[in-house]
């Protein structure tokens, strides 16, 4: 009786707190978002996608929740409030269109800065109608991201923009000159960070090179923390001049 109790919350409905008799505890609705039991008047049987098991499932079969419930996700539905890489990394290897979509978003997020930054991109960037966090923070998605993901419409619709955006770049001077020349190989040609499978961007000083010819060690960063240690015994810091 107490462990029926405890999940029935008390025999009373989680929304307007109305007790019913023990006999009729069974009329009660479960919520399957909010896990908790209602009243027919708190609990219309609405259905509504679950982020929880889309997250950790990929599964979208409606569950019923509560009135509440589906007023909620309804608003939350367009909000950018799940980071797949937190919750649930392994979900990107078991579900391709996922790290797919995701991949296009990163070139998105690299390109984004080449064409912020030029006088000709800024007319292209003006015209995609793509909401910000798509290109600005491809870790998030909304419920509506991922349910585009899963229809793939995501996909047909940030295919063209990242090659339209691809296309700018190779026809800007002013693009192309922001790309890198890889220092360790012999190769002249002008790599970007937004080339995801053949290029690696170090993460301290934002340098690029091949993948192929990279071996984990920045040579840039290993000059500048060579002049910082030099500059250190060159200049000796105050309390050694003190103390001398």
């Amino acid at each position: 009786s107490s462990g029926i109790n405890a999940e029935y919350g008390g025999y009373r409905c989680a929304g307007c707190g109305m007790k019913i008799a023990i006999s009729l505890i069974g009329t009660f609705r479960y919520c399957a978002y909010l896990g908790k039991y209602f009243c027919h008047s708190c609990h219309h049987e609405q259905s509504a996608f679950i982020p929880a098991r889309i997250l950790h499932k990929w599964d979208f079969r409606k569950q019923r929740v509560s009135n509440f419930a589906a007023d909620l996700l309804g608003k939350m539905t367009g909000e950018p409030l799940y980071s797949v890489q937190d919750i649930n990394s392994p979900l990107y290897k078991s579900v391709s269109d996922l790290k797919y979509v995701r991949s296009l978003r990163y070139q998105l997020y690299f390109l984004n800065e080449y064409l912020r930054a030029c006088k000709n991109g800024k007319d292209l960037l003006g015209s995609v109608t793509i909401r910000g966090h798509i290109y600005n923070d491809p870790e998030l998605f909304s419920l509506e991201d991922l349910c585009s993901v899963k229809d793939r419409s995501m996909m047909e619709s940030l295919r063209p923009i990242v090659t339209s955006w691809l296309q700018h770049v190779d026809n800007c001077g002013l693009c192309r000159g922001k790309g890198f020349i890889c220092e360790l190989c012999a190769r002249k040609e002008v790599i970007y960070p937004f080339q995801l499978t053949t290029v690696f961007q170090c993460q301290m000083c934002w340098t690029c090179f091949h993948q192929s010819c990279f071996s984990g060690t920045c040579p840039k960063c290993a000059r500048i923390q060579s002049r910082r240690t030099l500059s250190q015994e060159v200049d000796p810091a105050p309390q050694e001049i003190l103390s001398n």
